[in-house]
């Protein structure tokens, strides 16, 4: 099966160990579609190879200054579409990576920038699409 066509890249806020007053764990989604066994370890695939394990990242503020700046994890194949496929098969998946962040107490007008692509906005709800 072709790629999506499009990222997706969803940030769910939760808070982490600690004081989550200042800190917080996203949940970068990556959509690419790829064919993987639910659960193998994974990257961006096609047109997103850049979303992959120890690329820079950075989350900035509305102004453009970094709040802070990290290596991205290896993800791990998820579930991408509400089908049921047999057991143990490679079926179309999407990238997950979750990503600490100190210093990020709301999501409000920040962007994630991977590796110098365009920076994507983090919604209040803490999702964010590319395409």
């Amino acid at each position: 099966m072709r790629a999506a066509g499009f990222l997706a890249l969803a940030l769910l806020l939760a808070g982490c160990a600690g004081d989550a007053s200042d800190s917080s764990t996203l949940r970068l989604l990556v959509l690419d579609g790829n064919l993987r066994r639910l659960g193998d370890p994974c990257n961006g695939a096609g047109p997103f190879r850049y979303a992959h394990a120890d690329a820079g990242y950075v989350v900035q503020d509305r102004d453009g200054v970094e709040v802070f700046r990290g290596e991205l994890p290896n993800g791990t194949a998820e579930k991408m579409m509400d089908v049921e496929f047999r057991e143990g098969l490679r079926q179309p998946t999407m990238c997950v990576m979750t990503l600490h962040v100190d210093g990020l107490t709301k999501p409000d007008g920040h962007e994630l920038v991977i590796d110098r692509h365009d920076g994507v906005p983090i919604e209040p709800n803490g999702e964010v699409t590319v395409s």
